[in-house]
């Protein structure tokens, strides 16, 4: 073996150790904040808008949302011309009960990221909202260095006046690897003593599924990442509380069965000992999944193992053994309908996000009582 192969084995070692020594210590504050849920008396209610109806873009993609302390709704989404772009910014909107969206508006370009984070950006993807219990809100964004998404890194920034300013954006140092291709795509989840638990996954030299720890301490940004098991066949997960210390996850898939896959922990999110496949489809897109009141797991996800032309909604049973569709929230042919984002309002009902053929942010609202009427007319097959 020559000198230069031997030290460069000795340099991926270290970067190896490097990252195991990141990932026993998380910066775990407490257990889940269990998310609220719906009245059982409620009347069925389901209605369907667009966030963005005259956007107008060649392109947007991946929204999330988010619900400030003053119950004012807030959603956040990258477009363009295309993914991977020099175009694409990251866009912002928000909703006061009984209002309209507001126009989207531009809170994040390739050129502010580049001056902010003093380093090259070629584009920029995925963003996530944190509402933090004081009122300011937390923007986790995706800017891509070379490439395209396994060339990425992950930052962030934060805004006290409802998403009017934001401060300057700071990089998250989360990988050994020149630390590179970290994303964020699914609902963060609140820690009981403060932070988040936010679901990431790294698509560096594989594909693979990962928790970031984030939180605070005298007044200083502190944040940590553990892995998902599942070695490098699933990623982009979903983060289901189902108590304080027991939660589960959907992964999508990265395997040739094309399958949504599932895992869970009983200890707050450290430990995921297994990771099975559902019988459930998967043509290598997002999923999204909720708890329900009556122990149910709702999942969002593109009911079939090839394309992304329908989003239909399913329910697990309580112990998770079997899956039962009911209701195609869309169907056409040759469409793309894609990336839902479940979230539960302070009202108890329930909310989803999802990129509508590839040029328009759609935003359902329901509640379980008009989830159980599906239940009751559905056939699943």
């Amino acid at each position: 073996m020559s000198i230069p192969a031997r030290v460069l084995l000795v340099l991926l070692a270290g970067l190896f150790c490097w990252g195991v020594i990141r990932n026993v210590s998380p910066l775990k504050t407490g257990g889940f904040v269990t998310e609220q849920t719906g009245r059982i008396d409620e009347k069925p209610f389901f209605k369907k808008e667009l966030i963005n109806p005259e956007q107008g873009l060649p392109m947007v993609h991946v929204a999330s949302l988010a619900q400030m302390p003053d119950g004012i709704m807030a959603a956040v989404w990258y477009g363009g011309t295309a993914e991977c772009q020099p175009d694409v910014k990251i866009y912002f909107s928000q909703h006061e009960p009984g209002a309209a969206w507001t126009a989207p508006r531009v809170i994040m370009t390739r050129e502010r990221a580049e001056q902010d984070l003093r380093r090259p950006v070629k584009s920029l993807g995925n963003a996530l909202l944190l509402a933090n219990p004081a009122g300011s809100l937390q923007l986790l964004f995706v800017s891509i260095a070379m490439g395209k998404w396994s060339g990425s890194q992950l930052n962030t920034c934060h805004s006290k006046d409802g998403g009017l300013t934001w401060s300057p954006a700071e990089r998250l140092t989360l990988s050994p690897f020149f630390n590179f291709s970290e994303l964020v795509r699914n609902r963060a989840i609140a820690q009981q003593g403060g932070g988040w638990c936010v679901p990431i996954y790294q698509e560096f030299l594989g594909k693979f599924p990962e928790l970031l720890w984030l939180g605070e301490r005298k007044g200083e940004l502190t944040y940590r990442k553990t892995r998902i098991a599942g070695g490098c066949s699933t990623f982009q997960p979903s983060l289901i509380p189902v108590s304080e210390e027991y939660a589960e996850v959907l992964l999508r898939d990265y395997t040739i069965s094309r399958k949504i896959h599932f895992s869970s922990s009983y200890d707050g999110g450290l430990d995921w000992p297994f990771v099975t496949a559902t019988e459930l489809p998967n043509p290598d897109a997002g999923i999204s999944g909720l708890q329900l009141s009556a122990g149910g797991l709702l999942v969002a996800f593109n009911d079939s193992a090839k394309d992304r032309s329908n989003l239909t909604l399913a329910i697990a049973s309580k112990d998770r053994k079997t899956w039962r569709r009911i209701v195609a929230l869309e169907n056409e042919p040759d469409a793309n309908f894609s990336y839902p984002f479940l979230m539960r309002s302070s009202d108890g009902m329930i909310r989803m996000a999802y990129t509508r053929r590839g040029k328009e942010i759609a935003l359902t609202g329901f509640n379980e009582a008009w989830i159980r009427k599906q239940e009751a007319t559905s056939i699943t097959p």
